[in-house]
């Protein structure tokens, strides 16, 4: 659903605001549709201690380690609370969050104890809370967290689209090679299995595929007159074809990848009606 990115010094009162926080979005969730739980991501549970800080290279690993903790947690039933753990008081390590929301289409809101000066000038920083004191007559006022309007931006602000280098895409002419390769077995594969169980290689046979090349059963229509190739034929026939469309495949053209929704069941048609045409032209021996 949405990661709260909670940044500040140590003994800025930080985990109290993130344990006050998480109380009361429990609370809130109890009667939300979508939402299961809140879960707090800090330093200890990815085994950082003070200690990190004493060298770049260690400090370097803890803040990976944590930021992967936290991106693993990410999902679309849950709100995650990053309690300052190691990397969140540097502005790159915050965007990095950001991106990671936006490639899995969550909010991420922001709340910044005084450290540096708070901006929403920083996309990766709106929606921004502050959690600050105020000092009046030499008195320390700490002011309330804004819990209400911090759950309804984690519930109800707008979820930004993925940023084009981040954004999952759709197989296309990269993963071309694979995807002829898989779809091709795969075909080949339910052919040899209608042979075991004696379905006859005449007139229409049904070609049931894996769950990833959706429904229903692809049909071979095999001529009558024309002998099935033999199976030492068939992957002769196979290499034939991925060659030829292996060149398509890089450029993305005939196979039409970028715009299919199923491109292994594509593959998989074309290919059934490549066999087809060459049982038909007496290709076969």
């Amino acid at each position: 659903m949405a990661l709260l990115v909670v940044t500040g010094l140590p003994s800025s009162g930080r985990s109290t605001r993130v344990n006050e926080l998480a109380h009361f979005l429990e609370g809130k969730i109890a009667d939300h549709p979508t939402l299961s739980h809140v879960k707090i991501v800090r330093g200890e549970d990815v085994h950082a201690d003070l200690s990190v800080y004493e060298s770049q290279k260690s400090e370097s690993s803890a803040r990976a380690a944590y930021l992967s903790a936290v991106r693993r947690a990410l999902n679309q039933k849950t709100i995650v609370m990053a309690d300052g753990g190691p990397g969140l008081n540097i502005k790159g390590s915050r965007y990095e969050l950001w991106c990671a929301t936006r490639e899995l289409g969550l909010r991420c809101v922001t709340l910044a104890f005084r450290f540096e000066e708070p901006t929403s000038d920083a996309r990766w920083h709106r929606p921004l809370f502050t959690a600050i004191s105020s000092h009046l007559d030499n008195k320390l006022e700490v002011l309330p967290t804004p819990l209400d309007d911090i759950w309804g931006a984690l519930t109800q602000s707008n979820v930004q689209p993925p940023k084009s280098v981040t954004l999952v895409r759709k197989k296309t002419a990269n993963n071309g090679l694979e995807l002829l390769d898989t779809a091709t077995h795969a075909v080949l594969n339910s052919l040899n299995e209608q042979r075991t169980l004696g379905t006859p290689m005449a007139g229409r046979v049904l070609l049931p595929l894996p769950a990833n090349f959706a429904s229903p059963p692809l049909a071979l229509d095999v001529p009558a007159v024309s002998a099935f190739p033999s199976p030492a034929r068939l992957q002769t026939m196979r290499r034939q074809f991925v060659r030829i469309y292996a060149s398509k495949a890089e450029y993305a053209e005939g196979l039409a990848l970028t715009s299919d929704d199923a491109p292994e069941r594509h593959i998989a048609q074309l290919f059934v009606v490549w066999l087809q045409e060459c049982i038909a032209s007496n290709k076969t021996p």
